[in-house]
């Protein structure tokens, strides 16, 4: 996984080859990775955040638990890091290799650990038999064990990679932005023609002349903020035209071209552009389409991995599973959503804790709490029925 520097600088033959690279195209070259580089982690990091939000629910005998595992997913992962930065760096090396690898080890305590892989290398690719990973890395601490798949859990992003194709649809339309930039700045700039009549120009030491008068003189007034530029016999100073087409070039054309990127880098993450560029309109469908496209599928593949390799078969069979909910990553307003609330206890769906774990609340420690309620207008038309009967017989016996 690792990108070894001097054996690519080597080459394969060992060989070495040398080419000369100015300063000017260093400095593009730069400009150009940072854009890139803005608008991928921009995105990296919304995914990021999303998925940091989300509860890793833990499992036993289909009930739900908070023990061990549940602490270790959603509080700490290891020593040091909490499950915030666990799931950043997680879903950064998905992003930036299309895979991630995930080792586990015990702590002094006895308590489990997870850490993400910062490189590795996968020695076997057997259809049947569990693969192998060796050198593997975590910051400064490299294992000289050889994995094997059940011992870690494997992510990959996409069956294809989707940043090389990115990166090289953002080296080409930077050429568009480069562009964009050249005419701002020439239409920004001062440009000037001089003609000078044949009897100046057939002087001796002309070109000296002109010279001297060009730093001298017109530079100085360019450059000044107040400035008088004298005019000799046999000189005509005039202005040349902004552009050909009439038309004046604007700061915004470079930054259209900018968001451009941003765009089809969003696109490449299933990511929707109006989340991206900060646009208000639409909002609640975008973000929808995000859940759905974007971060269920990374949870989905989350808790199948997990669920697998640190429970097994015969774990779920006895219903020990985990479930990553996403429902918590959207902010909940308790007071906008008061009737809402009010549906989903009444109509026996969800308990006032599960309500309350929902909008990330503390929960009530009573019985009652963890019930389910159905309100009389809920039921079947016999016991709606039934119960209306009963109630004029009760009136008429008054």
């Amino acid at each position: 996984m690792g990108l070894r520097f001097f054996e690519w600088l080597a080459g394969k033959g060992g060989r070495t080859a040398t080419a000369e690279v100015s300063c000017q195209e260093l400095l593009a070259a730069a400009e150009d990775f940072q854009a890139r580089q803005l608008s991928f982690w921009t995105c990296v990091n919304m995914v990021a955040n999303a998925v940091g939000r989300c509860e890793v629910k833990t499992f036993r005998g289909r009930e739900e638990i908070q023990e061990q595992e549940y602490y270790l997913w959603n509080v700490e992962p290891n020593v040091n890091q909490n499950s915030s930065a666990f799931w950043h760096k997680l879903i950064a090396k998905l992003f930036l290799d299309n895979e991630a690898l995930v080792i586990s080890s015990k702590r002094r305590d006895g308590m489990d650990a997870v850490m993400v892989a910062d490189s590795w290398q996968q020695s076997t690719f057997w259809p049947m038999r569990m693969n192998e990973y060796i050198n593997v890395t975590v910051g400064d601490t490299a294992y000289e064990k050889t994995f094997r798949e059940n011992e870690v859990l494997h992510l990959k992003l996409h069956h294809n990679a989707m940043r090389p194709v990115v990166d090289g649809l953002c080296q080409s339309y930077m050429r568009l932005v480069a562009a964009a930039m050249s005419r701002y700045q020439w239409e920004r700039g001062q440009h000037w023609k001089v003609h000078v009549n044949q009897i100046a120009s057939g002087t001796q030491d002309f070109e000296q002349n002109f010279a001297k008068i060009i730093e001298q003189q017109i530079k100085p007034f360019f450059g000044s903020g107040a400035a008088v530029l004298p005019e000799f016999d046999g000189y005509d100073y005039q202005q040349v035209n902004k552009s050909g087409d009439g038309k004046v070039g604007d700061s915004r054309d470079v930054r259209n071209l900018i968001e451009d990127i941003f765009d089809f880098t969003a696109r490449g993450f299933l990511i929707p552009a109006v989340l991206v560029n900060g646009t208000v309109q639409g909002t609640a469908d975008a973000n929808s389409r995000f859940l759905t496209q974007c971060i269920d599928p990374i949870c989905d593949q989350l808790q199948e991995e997990i669920t697998r390799k640190r429970y097994g078969f015969d774990g779920w069979k006895q219903g020990n599973f985990v479930r990553v909910d996403s429902s918590a990553i959207l902010h909940f307003d308790m007071f906008t959503n008061a009737a809402n609330v009010e549906k989903l206890v009444g109509s026996g769906a969800f308990s006032v804790n599960d309500v309350l774990r929902a909008a990330n609340q503390a929960t009530i420690n009573e019985p009652w709490a963890d019930e389910h309620f159905l309100t009389l207008n809920i039921a079947r038309i016999q016991e709606a029925a039934q119960q209306m009967n009963a109630q004029k017989g009760d009136s008429g016996n008054e």
